[in-house]
C-alpha cells in the first residue's frame, strides 16, 4: 500500500504538470492571437497593393501619350490585354477590383465554402481555459473570407446610399457604371449597329473603366467613412462580427 505522503507528492506533481500546460496553452493562445493579427494586416496590405487600380492605372499614361502610328497595332494589342484583364477583375464577384478572388471561379468556390460552414453559434470556453476564443475565431474567419465581407460591406454601403440617402447617390451609379463599362463588347453589337463601338480605340475604353473604377474607390470611402451613420456603422459591423462569431472556421 502506497503511503500517503507518496499519494500526496504525486498528486503536486500532477497539479504542477497542469499548470504548466494551462502556461503552454495560454502562450500559444497569446501567439495565436498575435499571429492572426498580423496575417490579417499582412493580408490587407496584399489585397490592396495587388488590387486592379494599383496595377493598372500606372499604365495609362504611357497607352494614352503613345501616339506614334507605327506603335498603333502594338498598343491596341496591349489596350486589349488590359480590358480582358478588367473584364475578370472587376465583374460582380470583386467590384472593388481587390487582388482576391481573382477569377468569378475562385469567388463563387469561396462563397459555396461560405454556405457550407458549420454554424453552432461560436465557440464554448471550456474551465481554466485562458485567452479569448470567440475572438480568435472571429479573426480566424475574417482573415479566411475577407474578400467576401468586404464585398459585403459594400453592397451595404450602396444600400445605405440608395435607400437613406438618395436615389442618386453617386456610389450605386457608380458601381453600375463600372460593370456596364466591362460588359459592353469591343466590337459593334448587331442589336445596335448604329453604334460604333469598334471604332473606339480600345485604350479609351480602358481609361474610362480605370477612370470610373477609381471613382467607384472614392465614393465608397466617402460613404463608408462620412456619410454613414455611426448607428449604422456598429450595426454593419456586428453583423459581420456576429456571422464570424456564430460558424465553425473550415479548418478546425
Amino acid at each position: 500500500m502506497p503511503s500517503k505522503q507518496a499519494d500526496r507528492n504525486a498528486q503536486k506533481r500532477a497539479a504542477k504538470k497542469e499548470a504548466a500546460a494551462e502556461a503552454d496553452a495560454a502562450a500559444e493562445k497569446s501567439v495565436q492571437g498575435v499571429n492572426l493579427t498580423e496575417k490579417l494586416v499582412e493580408l490587407s496590405k496584399a489585397m490592396i497593393t495587388g488590387s486592379c487600380l494599383l496595377e493598372h492605372a500606372p499604365q495609362l499614361p504611357a497607352l494614352l501619350q503613345d501616339s506614334n502610328p507605327e506603335k498603333k497595332q502594338e498598343i491596341e494589342s496591349q489596350s486589349k490585354t488590359i480590358f480582358a484583364a478588367l473584364g475578370e477583375r472587376l465583374f460582380w464577384h470583386n467590384p472593388l477590383g481587390l487582388a482576391e478572388p481573382a477569377t468569378p471561379e475562385e469567388s463563387k468556390a469561396k462563397w459555396l465554402e461560405i454556405k457550407g460552414l458549420e454554424m453552432d453559434m461560436g465557440p464554448r470556453k471550456k474551465k481554466r481555459e485562458t485567452g479569448n476564443p470567440s475572438l480568435d475565431r472571429i479573426m480566424m474567419n475574417v482573415c479566411s473570407y475577407l474578400p467576401q465581407y468586404t464585398l459585403v460591406v459594400l453592397v451595404f454601403a450602396m444600400l445605405h446610399a440608395f435607400l437613406f440617402r438618395s436615389f442618386f447617390a453617386c456610389l450605386p451609379w457608380l458601381c453600375l457604371y463600372q460593370l456596364a463599362s466591362v460588359l459592353i463588347p469591343l466590337e459593334t453589337m448587331e442589336q445596335v449597329p448604329q453604334v460604333p463601338l469598334s471604332e473606339c480605340p480600345t485604350k479609351y475604353r480602358v481609361a474610362a473603366t480605370i477612370v470610373l473604377h477609381g471613382l467607384m474607390l472614392l465614393f465608397f470611402a466617402y460613404e463608408l467613412l462620412w456619410m454613414m451613420n455611426f448607428l449604422w456603422k456598429i450595426l454593419l459591423i456586428g453583423l459581420i462580427a456576429l456571422h464570424a462569431h456564430s460558424v465553425r472556421p473550415a479548418s478546425a
